[in-house]
């Protein structure tokens, strides 16, 4: 529930709230966005943030400043929406009905609808209208600006090989280990190992790290700089094949098998195929947004801000 629940709201986060009449913070074009819409969007992004736990005044206090570059996204969004709404890409009511429909079928029913919205702060149904409306302008235009983009291989391929070092996937260590409390521990488990003990058997049997403890003690293959200096060092002392002395660390007693090395390599042009594609698609679509606000009517009253 919990889960569908977040899925359904992530939808509008982005989007601006039904206006209110309250003090108008910010214009663009012909809608106002008031210190309600405000103080509802930015409650939204900071349940979003916090993955819906409970925001103590102490941390929305820290947070306030945050607000006024929050209203700043808020109109540029209003300025995408309005064009979206210029070139008819906007969502008509019938869709908007649908769309509607669906997240209260997802939520089994309409009082769970309703639960839902009061439990996220949206006021009422019309207010989560106009929030799903935004939404899907949004993104209609956002998708209709994907759509007129026709970057090809070839082209993609030059952006690589102008920045291939780019692309460097730095050296990876692949790794086991037993974490236990004391170094008297670490030391009768290498004993054991010594003695002929299989490695995994003796860290799904003694092992304290609980996410690699199941798979045997497996940390997987992993980029140079993401363990602890003490873990790594020690790591990188070994030969494929050997184990540690014990080692400490902030962690406890470690035992560690170095399974191989991977050395540093570039990655082909198919690997990153995709990436080049998403990173030409998004500088697009901001240089886009940007030539849309210099054009736009927008004022923005940070002296009214709360």
């Amino acid at each position: 529930m919990r889960r569908t629940l977040t899925l359904f709201l992530l939808v509008v986060l982005g989007s601006l709230a039904l206006a209110a009449p309250d003090t108008v913070v910010a214009r663009a074009g012909d809608r106002v966005i008031t210190q309600a819409d405000l103080d509802l969007q930015f409650d939204l992004f900071l349940k979003q943030s916090t993955g819906g736990a409970p925001i103590s005044e102490e941390l929305r206090a820290r947070l306030a400043e945050l607000k006024l570059q929050y209203l700043e996204r808020m109109v540029q969004d209003a300025v995408v929406i309005q064009e979206a709404e210029r070139m008819g890409l906007a969502p008509d009511e019938a869709t908007v009905d649908r769309r509607i429909e669906q997240a209260i079928q997802r939520l089994s029913g309409e009082a769970a609808f309703k639960a839902a919205l009061k439990q996220y702060g949206i006021p009422d149904v019309e207010t989560y209208r106009r929030m799903v409306y935004d939404s899907m302008a949004y993104k209609a235009l956002i998708g209709w600006i994907r759509q007129k983009m026709e970057i090809s291989d070839a082209a993609l391929k030059m952006l690589y090989y102008l920045n291939r070092e780019a692309y460097t996937v730095p050296e990876q260590i692949c790794v086991r280990h037993i974490l236990v409390e004391t170094r008297e521990e670490a030391e009768r488990i290498l004993e054991q190992l010594r003695q002929g003990a299989d490695f995994a058997e003796l860290a799904r049997e003694h092992s304290l790290d609980p996410g690699s403890a199941p798979a045997g003690g497996d940390l997987g293959c992993v980029e140079l700089g993401r363990f602890v200096p003490e873990f790594e060092q020690a790591a990188l002392a070994l030969q494929p094949g050997e184990i540690s002395e014990p080692v400490q660390t902030q962690f406890g007693w470690h035992v560690i098998y170095l399974e191989k090395r991977i050395p540093p390599r570039v990655q082909s042009f198919e690997e990153v195929r995709e990436q080049l594609r998403a990173e030409v698609e998004a500088e697009a679509i901001k240089r886009y947004i940007q030539r849309l606000m210099e054009r736009a009517d927008v004022e923005i009253y940070p002296d009214r801000v709360q």
